[in-house]
């Protein structure tokens, strides 16, 4: 993976940094911390747990989430696949 994580550990509890402006009117911005409340995944064709998103405790939130308490703002998985032919 060079100078990248190739897998990320992720657990209830674990601080973390939004470092993307997600929602700016709902306050997650870049550099907003958060605690992570709730991890959602699927099983791939490996029967290998893939994270789908993250529930994050994050304090001040402007916008309250559907069917989610106060504060607790879903975090989607970021990814991209790139293709290379010659």
């Amino acid at each position: 993976t060079k100078q990248r994580l190739g897998r990320l550990p992720l657990c209830i509890g674990m601080p973390v940094l939004i470092s993307q402006n997600f929602d700016v009117t709902g306050g997650v911005v870049n550099g907003t911390r958060g605690e992570i409340v709730s991890v959602r995944y699927k099983l791939n064709h490996l029967k290998q747990r893939v994270c789908t998103s993250v529930v994050v405790a994050i304090q001040n939130t402007a916008v309250p989430m559907p069917h989610l308490p106060v504060s607790h703002m879903p975090i989607l998985a970021d990814t991209v696949d790139i293709t290379f032919t010659n």
